[in-house]
């Protein structure tokens, strides 16, 4: 009994240091995300920090040893912890993107980052899925898009965010590579940043729904060609409602230069 009662205090206390060095780690980013600390500046000692935050230095020390582990800091021995630049933070780990949801009013060029990579990502990945799409994904995506339609109204465009989130996801998913549904699980909050951002007044959510139905019926119909397009007019609409400037000659739009080297099937 005795010993099985030590085993179990044994085992509660690293999970307890750990959970609170989440938690630090948390904390810290929030001010990172805030600009309370600025990439280049030291951050206080961790001695200093135990107190600002009231936690022992054993649960500061975890928690700035997650933040290093993810890019977001860089400590060194008798240098101190000196914030690292966002480039170099590891932007895929699902904890950097939920905070950036959570706490950050992220620069214009992490935004207009994420937002290329879905430009020049997701049309193809709709296409795949109007090749690909079983009965269920289908059904998937139509739940998504109806919950999206449930959402239209400036008191319901948290209901109307979340949907188009879940909307986006069914199609990688109904592409069947484990790539890409692999990257709709990680960029999940990313994807969520930029739609969050965009998704403002009833009126936007009413164009934006009319041009997911567009995906969502090219889909549905297996019209790869149609559905690359139709997902490019909502990224469109993304644009326009971040103030995202149009492609240039200069900066060409990733989406029209991967739909010159795709060999998409005509609609049958």
């Amino acid at each position: 009994m005795t010993a099985s009662m030590n085993t179990a205090s044994t085992d509660n206390k690293p999970r307890g240091r750990v959970d609170l060095g989440e938690q630090v780690a948390k904390r810290v980013a929030s001010k990172l995300l805030s600009g309370a600390y600025l990439p280049g500046e030291r951050l206080p000692r961790e001695i200093e920090l135990a107190e600002q935050l009231n936690m022992s230095r054993a649960s500061v020390r975890s928690g700035l040893q997650t933040l290093a582990a993810l890019g977001m800091i860089y400590r060194r021995a008798g240098h101190g912890t000196v914030v690292q630049d966002t480039r170099d933070w590891n932007l895929l780990d699902s904890r950097v993107s939920d905070w950036m949801v959570e706490f950050g009013n992220p620069n214009t060029e992490l935004v207009r980052a994420i937002y290329e990579y879905r430009r020049a990502i997701e049309p193809y990945v709709s296409a795949l899925a109007a090749s690909r799409a079983t009965g269920q994904d289908l059904a998937a995506i139509e739940a998504a898009y109806n919950d999206m339609a449930g959402g239209v109204s400036e008191s319901a465009g948290g209901a109307f965010t979340s949907a188009d989130v879940a909307f986006h996801t069914a199609i990688y998913r109904a592409t069947h590579n484990l790539i890409w549904v692999q990257s709709a699980t990680i960029l999940r909050p990313a994807i969520l940043l930029v739609i969050e951002k965009s998704n403002s007044t009833a009126e936007e959510l009413g164009d934006s729904l009319a041009r997911h139905k567009r995906v969502l019926e090219a889909i549905r119909l297996r019209r790869p060609r149609e559905a690359f397009d139709a997902a490019i007019s909502v990224l469109d609409r993304t644009a326009h409602d971040l103030g995202m400037p149009v492609f240039s000659d200069e900066e060409p739009d990733p989406a029209a230069l991967m739909r010159f080297h795709l060999d998409l099937p005509d609609a049958p």
